[in-house]
């Protein structure tokens, strides 16, 4: 059996990464996201990422599937690993407040830094730690963005957010090289996907976004990938191994 915990499953590349992964009945997929618990397969947990002090309390219910799992006949067997393999993939993201940075509004700011920076770092340690031990191969894939390496105006809070993403995934794969030879951090920018999030950026002023004409047109003329498509790829390169410890990939440059 392999685990899959998966953030932001509401929409967009998340949801699309759910379906793909549950068709697959050897797969225990569990998802984190805006919508109410649920028992059903996927199973779903409500969580607020812009809300961190409740991120933990959230985690227990995976927690508790991981078990039981662990309980489970397929992993009684003695010495032996429930999971083949247990990925945590930190897709869940905003892209708002997109604004100038004399304009930002401060709690908008700070709920952004919390869901696609302070989130991934904080549930990168609870899976680690809930899983150690459980699985024989374990990967924590942080869903990153061409916007962690270029400037952008109007996204200096998304490109701060995902640049520090990329640098903390940095850090934390030196460490597990060291201290946990189990585990895999690396970082992957999946690229141009025709998701609600891209969406939202084209519904901007150019006031707020001077690059919006870009992005408008890129959706006019058929250059953003189907969510469907990116999440099969990303899902291949999980299963053959290619996402290893410590690489800041590109899938463009993975899938040419």
């Amino acid at each position: 059996m392999n685990l899959y915990l998966i953030t932001g499953t509401t929409r967009g590349l998340g949801a699309a990464l759910r379906d793909e992964l549950a068709r697959d009945t050897n797969n225990l997929v569990v998802c984190l996201s805006r919508a109410p618990a649920s028992a059903v397969a996927p199973l779903n947990i409500h969580v607020d990422f812009s809300d961190i002090p409740s991120i933990a309390p959230s985690f227990v219910a995976c927690e508790a599937a991981i078990t039981s799992a662990t309980n489970s006949a397929a992993g009684a067997v003695a010495g032996a690993s429930p999971f083949e393999l247990a990925v945590l993939l930190n897709n869940a993201g905003v892209v708002a407040p997109v604004d100038s940075f004399d304009r930002l509004d401060p709690m908008a700011t700070a709920a952004n830094v919390n869901i696609n920076l302070v989130a991934p770092m904080v549930l990168t340690r609870l899976f680690a730690n809930a899983t150690r031990g459980r699985a024989r191969r374990r990967l924590v894939v942080n869903i990153s963005s061409g916007a962690a390496k270029r400037a952008i105006a109007g996204w200096s809070v998304y490109c701060a957010a995902k640049a520090g993403l990329e640098m903390a995934t940095r850090g934390a794969a030196l460490e597990a090289a060291a201290d946990d030879s189990g585990l895999a951090i690396c970082s992957l920018a999946p690229g141009v996907v025709d998701t609600p999030m891209q969406a939202q950026v084209r519904s901007v002023s150019e006031r707020e976004f001077p690059d919006v004409a870009r992005f408008r047109a890129m959706k006019a003329d058929g250059v953003l990938r189907d969510a469907g498509d990116v999440a099969r790829d990303i899902v291949k390169l999980i299963t053959e191994g290619r996402l290893t410890n410590g690489g800041n990939f590109d899938i463009r440059e993975l899938t040419a």
